[in-house]
This record gives structure tokens, C-alpha cells and sequence, in this order.
């Protein structure tokens, strides 16, 4: 409409000054007296011109209405993928929390659940393998999950591997009937499989439950962001726990999780500044009585909270994606402050799984120790042995490469996972670290005495040395020097030490210990 408004408003104008002024009249005048075919040709060319112009008016008109229909188009594509989920086509946690909030809008006082089912071992799969599989297992999961939907539940795609069940119901009890039924049928889900790319692939799943009751539960603080944060909050606890774990929210949570929110916040700057420093206990050669190393433990005194233990901020750091920062870190400060003891003491530090998918951390390992000065072969690596069981596919390359390097590999609190010989003969370990729930009662209870004598043995014959962790008592030092463990560490020896008291303890630990474990308890 606009373009052919122009050209008419072009031929009124035109019009217009050939009445008034005749400028058309003289100039085809003047013209028919140069070219004899003026008069012949003129209008012919006068209406192709018109012509064109009319159609060149009419395909601008046609492009731009393509391009906004095209942009268009691209708003709403760009508004379906921020609340939808690419993968599985289900909404995602932002589709989830709209959807909740207009719910919340509708029924003010209604009673409903919000269940949330995570699938613990996605990444293990996506390593073991590969992404394609892994993908297809997330669509595969979600098309059964999809199944389990009754009139007015909602389901949902949560963050990573994570879905999202709404249930309302006219009271609690009805709900929380209707989670028990789900979290029934995603168990025989896991437990019989899932097919994907031809392969039935078992899972591992964790659940977190919140329970509303909207005559109690009202007001902003209960909006759907609020309700998400608490059922993850939920589920984040589950998955601590382990393969099948229930959580749900109750009020002795909330203080939790804003305990949690305070550590979150001064995580990243704690380790920036250097907060979170490296302390170090004492590992003790049972034979010759000497330290052969230090395992490097992670100390935080906050600014305004005090000390918090590693086991609040560790898995925290882990879950918000700073734990390789906080390693690396407290890695480098520790080779630094070993650099001048004796160099026959080693360092020993505990790497997560997750950091060890990332083959990039021998590089990043490799820059430190030449930065600092320190040989890899005074570096040991330990990893939990239920992070060898799951993630033993994923992280072999990054312990291989490691142990290329010169570092030690040792598994860590060894008889608490399932591990199998077979990890033990294919992956290049130097050491088990018994763990400490064995030792501790070693002296009054048989079964621990017998399973950690076996330990040592099976250690022996396949030629690998043995850390006792957790050694407090005299009497225990003594059975294990018995069974022929390699190395003792706990409070009998030494707690552990800031990096300044450790050349004092290196100077006089041989007479004080000599002295303790005489006194047997």
C-alpha cells in the first residue's frame, strides 16, 4: 500500500506540473526536434518506465513482507527453544516454572507435589558410550517417562539430566500417594533397563519430593522459582546420598539452604584470594618409622561464618563447577610450600572424577609442578574407589597420562566400593588406602581385623603398598605392622598442620611418635 501510494502520489505531482508549468509539453518539444523518433518511441518508453517502477514497487513489497515474516518466525522459534528442551521436545525448567506459576495463579490454596528424578549416571554413558547414545537414552527415558503423565500432571526437562513431575490434587495425602506410585515406576525403569541404540542401558536414579499445602505455603517466597529451588535442593541432597535415595523437603532444609547460598556466594572469591589453603597430615612409613609424605587436606576460614569443613564446601565447589579451580589452587600453594622440605617427602591429593574427565588437567598439572619446582614423582593422585567403579571408562586416559608423567596413582578408601580386580590389573595404580571406617575398630571388631589383613595381602601379591588412614590408637599401629602395611596416617601420629608448623614437626616427629606408640592402648 505504501509503495503504490507513492507512485501515485509521483503521477499527481507529475500531472500537476505539466498543467501549471507546460515543462513536459516543451521538453518532448525540444526532444522531437533532436530524434525524430520521439514522438514515436516516447510514450512506449514513458509507460515501460511506470512500468518498471510499479513492479520493482511490487517485489520490495513482496521481500519485506518475507522478511518479517521471516523475523517473525525467528521470534517465535527463539521464544519455543527458551522454554523448551531441545533434546527430549519436553518444556524445560523455565517452560516448567511458567506453567507452575500459572497453576499457582489458578488454585492459590491447592494442594500439589513437584517430584524431580534425576538419572545419576547420564555422563558416565556419554563417556563410556559416546554422545549420540547418551542423547538417545535422554529421549528414550523422557518417552517413557511421558507414559507415566495422568490427567493434570505436567512433566518437564530440569537442568542437565533432571525431569520435573508437577501433581495437583484436592489434599496432600492424594499427592503425595501419586509421587510414591511414580517414583515406584521410574524405579522398575531403572532397575530393568532402558533400550537405546539397541542396547539396554541401566540407570541410576535419585529423587527429590517437596509437598505443597497452599493454605500454609503462600505468598512470594512460595512462587514456582522458590518451589524449584527447594525440590533441587531436595534432589541435590538425594544424589549425595546415592542410586536410589529419596529426599524430601522439610523446614530443617531451609536453613541449610541458605547455609549453602552463603557458601555458594564466597566460594569463588574464597578461592581467588587464596582463603582456602592447603593443611597437611603426616603419612608414616610403618617400618622405618619415617614420614614419607603429606596428604594435602583443604582448610577454610571464613571471613565472617569461621571454619567450615571440607565436607561442606567440597561437594558444593563441585556442583557449582569451581572444584578444579579450588584443586589447582590448593595444589599449587602446596608445592610451593613443600618445595624446600626434604625431597624425599611426597605430596598426596585427592582428584574428583569430574576433573579427571578432562584429560586438560595433566597439562594444567604439569604447569604447576614446573612453575613450583616440584618433580611429578613426589606427587601422588588419590581417587576414590567409587569414583573408580563409575567412572572408571571416562577417566582412565587422565590416570594414564598422569602416571606417564611420573605421579603415583593410589585408590582411595579402598573396601567401601565395588571395585573389581580387573581395575586393579588394567588401570597403573601404585597404592590402596584402606579406609578408615575399617581401621578405627580394627582392635575389637574381627571382621574389620580380617578385611583389612585380606586387603594388604591382595595389596602385596600384586605388588601394590597400603596406607592405613584413620590410625588413632597405638595397638592398631601395631597390627598393622603386623599385617605388613606400608603406611600409617591419623591423630596418633599428627593432626594435620598448617604448612608453617610442618618443618618444626619434620624436626621432632621421630621421638614423639616413638613415644606414643609405645604406650599401647
Amino acid at each position: 500500500m505504501v509503495e503504490l501510494t507513492s507512485i501515485a502520489g509521483i503521477m499527481a505531482l507529475v500531472v500537476f506540473v505539466e498543467l501549471t508549468f507546460g515543462l513536459f509539453g516543451d521538453l518532448s518539444g525540444q526532444l522531437a526536434s533532436l530524434w525524430d523518433g520521439s514522438a514515436k518511441y516516447g510514450f512506449a518508453l514513458a509507460m515501460a518506465g511506470w512500468i518498471g517502477l510499479c513492479v520493482y514497487c511490487l517485489r520490495r513489497r513482496a521481500d519485506v513482507r518475507a522478511e518479517r515474516q521471516a523475523r517473525e518466525s525467528a521470534e517465535q522459534n527463539y521464544a519455543y527453544q527458551k522454554i523448551c528442551d531441545p533434546v527430549t521436545g519436553l518444556p524445560n525448567r523455565r517452560g516448567f516454572e511458567m506453567v507452575l506459576d500459572q497453576r499457582i495463579k489458578e488454585r492459590p490454596c491447592g494442594c500439589y507435589s513437584v517430584l524431580s528424578v534425576e538419572i545419576c549416571n547420564l555422563d558416565t554413558v556419554a563417556s563410556v558410550h559416546g554422545t549420540e547414545i547418551a542423547t538417545n537414552l535422554e529421549i528414550a527415558i523422557s518417552d517413557r517417562l511421558i507414559e507415566l503423565v495422568h490427567k493434570g500432571d505436567f512433566l518437564a526437562r530440569g537442568n542437565h539430566a533432571s525431569f520435573y513431575f508437577y501433581c495437583p490434587a484436592s489434599a496432600l495425602d492424594e499427592s503425595r500417594f501419586r509421587v510414591d506410585s511414580l517414583i515406584e515406576a521410574v524405579l522398575h525403569l531403572s532397575s530393568s533397563g532402558i533400550e537405546a541404540n539397541g542396547m539396554r542401558l541401566q540407570t541410576f536414579v535419585t529423587f527429590g519430593v517437596i509437598n505443597i499445602d497452599g493454605e500454609t505455603c503462600r505468598g512470594p517466597e512460595w512462587d514456582a522459582k522458590n518451589v524449584v529451588r527447594r525440590v533441587d535442593f531436595a534432589a541435590l541432597r538425594a544424589r549425595q546420598r546415592g542410586h536410589e535415595a529419596i529426599e524430601i523437603f522439610d523446614w530443617g532444609m531451609e536453613s541449610d539452604m541458605h547455609q549453602r547460598a552463603i557458601v555458594e556466594g564466597s566460594l569463588g572469591n574464597a578461592i581467588r584470594t587464596g582463603q582456602i589453603v592447603p593443611y597437611f597430615q603426616p603419612l608414616i612409613d610403618l617400618r622405618s618409622r619415617r614420614v614419607t609424605g603429606m596428604e594435602i587436606l583443604a582448610r577454610w576460614q571464613h571471613p565472617s561464618q569461621g571454619t567450615i569443613p571440607p565436607s561442606s564446601f567440597i561437594p558444593i565447589a563441585e556442583d557449582i563447577g569451581v572444584l578444579r579451580a579450588l584443586t589447582l589452587t590448593v595444589l599449587r600453594q602446596a608445592c610451593a610450600a613443600a618445595r624446600d622440605w626434604p625431597k624425599d617427602i611426597r605430596l598426596a591429593l585427592n582428584i574428583s572424577p569430574t576433573d579427571l574427565r578432562d584429560s586438560s588437567i595433566v597439562d594444567r598439572f604439569t604447569e604447576i609442578l614446573e612453575e613450583t619446582g616440584m618433580t611429578a614423582s613426589r606427587i601422588e593422585v588419590e581417587i576414590t574407589e567409587n569414583a573408580l567403579v563409575e567412572e572408571a571408562g571416562s577417566i582412565s586416559a587422565a590416570i594414564q597420562a598422569l602416571k606417564g608423567k611420573g605421579v603415583s596413582i593410589s585408590i582411595d578408601d579402598f573396601g567401601t566400593g565395588y571395585s573389581s580386580l580387573h581395575h586393579l590389573r588394567i588401570l597403573p595404580f601404585d597404592k590402596l588406602k584402606i579406609d578408615q571406617s575399617f581401621i578405627k575398630d580394627m582392635a575389637t571388631n574381627k571382621e574389620s581385623r580380617v578385611i583389612v589383613q585380606a586387603i594388604i595381602a591382595m595389596a602385596q601379591s600384586l605388588g601394590l603398598k597400603t596406607t592405613a588412614e584413620g590410625v588413632e590408637i597405638g595397638v592398631n599401629d601395631e597390627i598393622l605392622q603386623e599385617f605388613g602395611c606400608t603406611v600409617g596416617q591419623g591423630f596418633l601420629y599428627a593432626k594435620p598442620l598448617a604448612a608453617a608448623d610442618v618443618p618444626a614437626f619434620l624436626e621432632c616427629y621421630e621421638t614423639e611418635v616413638s613415644a606414643i606408640t609405645r604406650d599401647v592402648a
